[in-house]
C-alpha cells in the first residue's frame, strides 16, 4: 500500500484531510545552467567555449539505418510548460496515488522519493535507461521492459517539485565512429560520475529542471 506520508506527516492533518487530494502543475524553473562535458568529465565554460557549446546544442545528426537514412533532429529546445500541463496528482485516502497512470511503487533516497508508474516502455527503444546516467536506476523487467519514474521533492505540505533532465549525449568509438546518440527529456537526475567516464570526442550537456505542483483552494 502506498501512503501518502511523503506530503502528510501530521496525524491530525491526516484525519482532517478530505480526498483525493489534487495537485495541478504551476510552472517550470530551471535549477541549473547548461553544462556540457567532454572527456575525462571536463566541462566546457560557458562563455570562453559558447560557439561549440551552441554547435553541439543545436547540430542534428544523420543515422544510417537498415531501411535508409534518417535524420536525428536532437536541437535543444527549452521545455514548454504546455507540453507537461496533462497529468496531476491526485492522492486517495485509500493510499493510492496516481500522476498519469497508477504509481505501483515508491522508495525514499535521502530528500527525494522515487515514484514508479505501471506505464511500461520497450528498452529497445529507449536503451539509455540501462546506462549510469541517470542518478536513479529505472526499474528493467524480464520482458525487455522498464517502467516509466519520477522524481519526487516535497517542498511542503501543500507542493512538490518533480525533476526534469535535459541531455544529450553522443559517444565514439576508437576508430572515430559513432556508436551511441541519445537525447531527450527525462524525469530523473544526472549521476555525476558518469561524466568522468566519457572518451576522446564523446560530449555530453545536461540542463536539470523542476516541474512544480500545488494544491489549488
Amino acid at each position: 500500500m502506498i501512503l501518502p506520508s511523503l506530503l502528510f506527516s501530521c496525524s491530525k492533518e491526516k484525519q482532517a484531510l478530505k480526498y483525493p487530494i489534487e495537485m495541478s502543475l504551476d510552472s517550470i524553473k530551471a535549477v541549473s545552467e547548461m553544462r556540457v562535458f567532454t572527456e575525462g568529465g571536463i566541462e566546457l565554460d560557458a562563455k570562453t567555449d559558447k560557439k561549440a557549446i551552441d554547435g553541439f546544442l543545436n547540430r542534428d545528426y544523420v543515422e544510417k539505418t537498415a531501411n535508409g537514412i534518417t535524420y536525428a533532429l536532437s536541437r535543444f529546445t527549452e521545455p514548454a510548460i504546455e507540453d507537461y500541463q496533462g497529468p496531476e496528482f491526485k492522492f486517495y485516502g485509500a493510499g493510492t496515488i496516481k500522476y498519469a497512470a497508477d504509481i505501483i511503487g515508491v522508495k525514499k533516497y535521502d530528500d527525494v522519493t522515487v515514484m514508479k508508474s505501471a506505464v511500461t516502455n520497450p528498452v529497445k527503444d529507449d536503451p539509455i535507461v540501462q546506462s549510469d546516467l541517470f542518478k536513479y536506476k529505472f526499474a528493467l523487467n524480464s520482458d525487455g521492459s522498464y517502467h516509466y519514474q519520477y522524481v519526487v521533492h516535497k517542498k511542503s505540505d501543500q507542493s512538490l517539485e518533480v525533476s526534469l533532465l535535459y541531455y544529450k549525449l553522443v559517444r565514439y568509438d576508437d576508430e572515430g565512429n559513432r556508436k551511441q546518440l541519445a537525447f531527450g527529456k527525462v524525469h530523473n537526475e544526472l549521476n555525476q560520475p558518469f561524466v568522468q567516464t566519457l572518451k576522446k570526442s564523446d560530449t555530453l550537456a545536461v540542463k536539470a529542471y523542476r516541474l512544480v505542483y500545488s494544491v489549488k483552494e
